[in-house]
């Protein structure tokens, strides 16, 4: 049996591994000249050994298929790890950079508030009783429905709350709150609680960077499995297989994993045409509009931890926190935005966008040394991927959510975006192994 599988990244990968090791013949094509797909680690950029992930970067607590795979490669996570509450360490506004302590000064009752908020989310979570099928809630229309913004209305957010859970949907889901359906945060939620795990969830970065993982995976594929620089421009498809055609040849099979972006999809002609259903879900699922951009310098300047701003770089970390050695204290500041911020950086070239966050860091961080090194990466300008992560809207997990993970004949997509786990690498391994174990009849 012959599987054509569209893309090599994480889903792409994993899905190939798992089609081989059941005994299938597998082509991976892949539009561009690397691995990885979102999973890109950025080194050139940047001095004294330093690098940082440009897309995906975190792997948490109960990601258990990306632990089982760094257990199986060997490869190991990197120090004690971050963990994710609405009100981060820091906040930058009004010219002053505050401390937590400082920050429940500016609004005694700000935790209250994010409290509502988030109690409102568990409270639709009831109602989802497996993570894998939110469509299935009994009130699913009405609160998909309705969008995050809509929430945030109801629970009466004070001027500093609303910055923070604003903040918080630009983070969490790359989109403004006004682009998330509630049904879909729930469902995020809901994910969460079936894991069972005690104490506090952490997100870790990989030591040594994803692009290893990465390179262990494809050293594993068959020698010849992947070709490069293969865009896919047409599939013909029926009860007895498919042919896809590319801009180098025809790759005919059983089966095709379309494990990619949806965005791509969008331009490439089925015939015949997909039934409508599925057709409108790949032409309008929504898109994160992450814009992540590094600097470096040669001292470490500022305090550990995520600061909040008001500023367009809206949310900063130092994602190098624990590269460090005795030969240099070189360390590198991210800005990560989402929603509109990410969107308005978007339509600069990159050395402006540089600049631009260059100018929020020398505010929040009184810096006035210059960068050794820096990129930024707009992943809604990357014509492969067009936007960041799959950020469900209002109407569009009861439209969507189900069609989308549904095969169609020897069709089947892959991807964070039909994954459960909407958004992460754990989704993206998620839904690679399951199409896999689909096509095996293993599942």
């Amino acid at each position: 049996m012959h599987v054509v599988v569209v893309g090599s990244g994480m889903a792409g990968l994993t899905c190939a591994l798992a089609l081989q090791a059941g005994g299938a013949d597998v082509t991976v094509l892949e539009g561009g000249q690397r691995l990885g797909g979102r999973a890109r680690t950025v080194r050139s950029a940047f001095q004294h050994g330093r690098y940082v992930e440009s897309g995906a970067e975190w792997i948490d607590t109960d990601h258990h298929r990306m632990r089982g795979l760094l257990d199986r490669y060997g490869l190991t996570l990197q120090g004690v790890g971050q963990e994710w509450t609405t009100i981060r360490r820091m906040l930058f506004r009004d010219g002053r950079m505050h401390a937590v302590d400082e920050i429940r000064s500016l609004d005694p009752s700000v935790d209250e508030q994010l409290g509502r908020l988030e109690d409102a989310f568990e409270r639709i979570a009831d109602g989802i009783d497996d993570p894998a099928r939110p469509d299935l809630h009994p009130d699913a229309a009405h609160h998909d429905e309705r969008s995050v913004a809509d929430v945030a209305a109801e629970v009466d957010l004070g001027e500093l709350a609303s910055l923070f859970a604003r903040r918080n949907s630009q983070g969490e889901f790359a989109a403004e709150q006004r682009e998330v359906s509630s049904l879909f945060v729930a469902q995020q939620r809901a994910q969460m609680r079936v894991h069972g795990i005690e104490g506090t969830v952490r997100a870790h970065r990989l030591e040594g960077g994803l692009d290893g993982l990465v390179q262990r995976l494809a050293a594993d594929l068959v020698p010849g499995t992947v070709r490069l620089g293969e865009t896919v421009r047409r599939v013909q498809w029926d009860d007895d297989g498919v042919q896809v055609h590319t801009d180098l040849g025809v790759h005919v099979g059983a089966h095709v994993v379309l494990a990619c972006s949806l965005v791509p999809l969008r331009s490439v002609q089925f015939t015949p045409e997909l039934p409508v259903p599925l057709a409108r879900a790949i032409r309008e699922l929504g898109y994160g509009t992450v814009t992540k951009t590094a600097l470096q310098f040669e001292s470490r300047r500022w305090p550990e931890g995520y600061a909040t701003t008001s500023l367009p770089a809206q949310r900063v970390y130092e994602p190098t926190v624990d590269q460090r050695d005795e030969e240099s204290d070189s360390g590198v500041l991210m800005a990560y935005a989402g929603g509109d911020g990410g969107r308005k950086l978007a339509v600069l070239d990159e050395p402006a966008r540089i600049a631009a966050v260059a100018d929020d860091l020398r505010a929040m961080y009184d810096l006035t040394e210059a960068p050794i090194g820096a990129f930024s990466r707009a992943w809604s300008n990357e014509p492969r991927y067009g936007g960041s992560y799959a950020a469900y809207g209002p109407g569009q997990v009861t439209a969507h959510w189900d069609v989308l993970r549904r095969p169609c004949g020897p069709i089947r997509l892959a991807g964070e975006a039909v994954a459960t786990w909407t958004g992460y690498l754990e989704g993206a391994v998620e839904s690679g192994e399951r199409a896999a174990g689909e096509i095996l009849g293993t599942v």
